[in-house]
């Protein structure tokens, strides 16, 4: 399956060169679920219940008390949720070292107790020594079928259904919601984002109809997100930007699925758009990109139209979780503010 795009470190730099695409709430702390037992039955409402996943079914037959988080917006959303959470996967600004902290930069810190994981590595025998009564794994960007098998037996575990980041953030959240006894919770974690991008569009009413480019540099030429059902553009036509026809328009296959390849050479369309987000598989290809002769001459790279983004920030935009949403409008807001206001 192919693998979306990854922010640039040297650790993901041979997965991204192989595959990449496809594509204000705060968590709170670890406690016990929110969807108590039943007193007088010994049950859970809302339980048992079944998901369909990409490698098979899963039946949660009661409200989780030991939850393990193997995706980003698992983590977000199970933590918003009040799940407890006795394993997470560490943010990736740490497991890449940006970063000594394991938390998401939209969450409350979990409880000092998690055990945190590596999300590039899955490791069944850690996870089952935790023994966890529910594995959520929606976004868990490692996750193959042999592990799915493997870890299936330890718990249920709730995937995506289809394909990862094939479902939008509303899915995503109601799913998790669902598996943790909590759908009304996740509506408000729901609510919550759609209120920061309301007030955005609000306050920056200039940004409707702009235009956008979101890619990644590579050695010579970047890889531009083209298909409108990819994760990160349909966030960005939540906020009202629509991709640069100049260059979703462009003939030819890209590197990776519903991508196009533009050369430095042809770099000069990029001007056309009223902001570039752009990410990087290392920092020699960052400045190999801001330096290259045509790109450092066009005005939207010298321009504050241009954002490179932080590692964080681009781990989140390939796939804005529920969560994460209020936090990463307000990583980009600056730059979508001066582009609403140009001419």
């Amino acid at each position: 399956m192919p693998r979306p795009f990854r922010p640039w470190t040297p650790l993901f730099g041979a997965l991204l060169a192989a595959a990449i695409a496809l594509s204000g709430c705060t968590a709170g702390k670890s406690t016990e679920s929110s969807a108590a037992p039943d007193a007088a039955s010994g049950t859970s409402k809302g339980f048992p219940t079944t998901f369909t996943n990409a490698w098979g079914t899963a039946t949660v037959p009661a409200a989780p008390r030991r939850v393990v988080t193997l995706g980003y917006a698992d983590t977000a959303v199970a933590g918003a949720l009040g799940a407890h959470i006795v394993g997470a996967v560490k943010s990736y600004g740490s497991v890449s070292g940006e970063t000594k902290d394991e938390n998401l930069p939209y969450t409350e810190p979990l409880d000092d107790s998690v055990t945190w994981l590596d999300p590039m590595n899955i490791n069944t025998e850690r996870i089952a020594a935790l023994r966890p009564d529910l594995i959520l794994a929606s976004t868990a960007f490692t996750l193959d079928e042999p592990t799915y098998k493997r870890l299936s037996t330890v718990a249920p575990v709730v995937a995506y259904e289809k394909q990862l980041y094939g479902a939008d953030a509303t899915e995503e959240a109601l799913r998790i919601g669902r598996a943790l006894g909590d759908e009304q919770g996740a509506r408000k974690v729901l609510d919550t984002a759609d209120r920061a991008v309301e007030k955005l569009k609000t306050d920056l009413p200039g940004l409707a109809g702009k235009t956008y480019l979101y890619g990644q540099a590579r050695d010579g030429f970047a890889v531009m997100i083209t298909e409108e059902t990819n994760a990160t553009a349909r966030f960005m036509n939540r906020l009202g930007l629509t991709p640069l026809p100049a260059v979703a328009n462009l003939d030819g296959r890209g590197s990776v699925p519903g991508a196009v390849d533009v050369s430095y050479e042809r770099a000069a369309l990029y001007d056309r758009a009223d902001v570039l987000f752009m990410t990087y598989q290392s920092g020699a290809l960052k400045e190999k990109f801001e330096s290259n002769p045509v790109v450092s001459r066009l005005r939207i790279v010298t321009s504050d139209r241009y954002l490179p983004l932080g590692i964080e920030a681009a781990t989140a935009l390939q796939s804005p979780n529920a969560a994460a949403v209020p936090w990463l409008i307000g990583e980009l807001r600056a730059t979508l503010a001066t582009a609403a206001s140009a001419r």
